[in-house]
């Protein structure tokens, strides 16, 4: 297994060109963990997993990770664009399918900051079936584990380990316990929504992929946690709750990482210090150096579109969140 937190130079102007006219893009998102033919980078929110007929020219998290290898990327599942945290992607095409079998296999964990006080205090498990896209009514579970809740403001921040992979399962079956995800504009509550919006400055989904951990069939194992983002951790820190959920998952105190208006950029000594979190030299963490490195000049975009749906189904890629 492969860890690391690779971090870039942010969003600056744009793309630049190197001394061999080649265009270089800055790096805007963040390598957790990496290996033979994988990578799992952190996601911001704010940002789609892959561009689709409806933003053919957006700058999606594959085309961020694949500048960030310089090499394609293929998507092993998806995140919601309002959603952050770990994404999987295949870096070696014939790794793909094996990666989306061992991803089915293996433990999602996922943070869901939700409307109420959940009045459970040990794990409870959720097995309300949900209709596929054909209709068809499908087994889904998910275990829910409360790490902290409070009646001023009514909030929970819950652990959720789901167990199948149907669409928006974790938002689906958290509003099953009548704690709707804060920010959910399909599943959730808009008169809440709207009072976190405008009293409490959240202004996003509060829902985020923390912990990927899978065994490949050659024994690979791949793990990787995701540190808060800083809209979601400054709002979090402020609430009664915090310390006892820190306490009860200590990842949680990770240095967040920082989000602007497009999604990511690097705070000052962010780099660093998630490499200490992670056991890395801080130079391994900031990835190469020589700028003539960093070219992401690849081709046509649209070829690489093409190239990545005769790989992945995109259609049928798992989308918890």
């Amino acid at each position: 297994m492969g860890e690391g937190v690779d971090e870039g130079e942010g969003e600056g102007e744009g793309a630049r060109e190197n001394k061999a006219g080649r265009v270089n893009r800055p790096r805007d998102i963040v390598a957790l963990a990496r290996g033979d033919g994988w990578i799992v980078v952190a996601k911001p929110p704010k940002v789609i997993t892959h561009r689709n007929w409806a933003h053919r020219h957006e700058r999606a998290a594959v085309q961020r990770a694949r500048d960030l290898v310089r090499g394609r990327v293929y998507p092993i599942h998806r995140l919601d664009r309002a959603a952050s945290g770990c994404l999987l992607l295949a870096t070696h095409r014939a790794r793909a399918g094996e990666l989306q079998a061992a991803l089915v296999e293996g433990e999602k964990q996922y943070l869901a900051f939700v409307r109420g006080d959940l009045p459970i205090d040990g794990p409870t498990r959720v097995e309300n079936p949900m209709k596929d896209s054909r209709g068809v009514l499908r087994e889904a579970a998910s275990v829910v584990e409360k790490l902290g809740g409070s009646a001023d403001p009514r909030c929970s921040l819950l652990l959720v380990r789901p167990e199948t992979g149907r669409f928006h399962q974790v938002r689906r079956h958290v509003r099953d316990l009548h704690h709707p995800i804060i920010g959910d504009t399909d599943h959730g509550d808009s008169r809440i929504n709207r009072w976190w919006r405008e009293e409490r400055g959240f202004g996003r989904l509060g829902l985020h992929a923390h912990r990927l951990s899978l065994r490949l069939p050659g024994g690979e194992e791949i793990e990787a946690t995701c540190p808060l983002f800083t809209d979601h951790h400054a709002v979090f820190t402020t609430l009664p709750w915090w310390d006892a959920a820190v306490a009860r998952l200590p990842a949680l105190a990770l240095p967040p990482l920082r989000t602007n208006g497009r999604g990511w950029a690097p705070g000052p000594g962010a780099a660093d210090a998630a490499a200490r979190g992670l056991g890395l030299p801080a130079d391994e963490a900031l990835g190469p150096s020589d700028p003539s490195q960093l070219d992401a000049n690849l081709g046509d975009e649209d070829v690489l579109d093409a190239d990545l749906a005769a790989v992945v189904d995109l259609d049928a890629l798992e989308e918890l969140a």
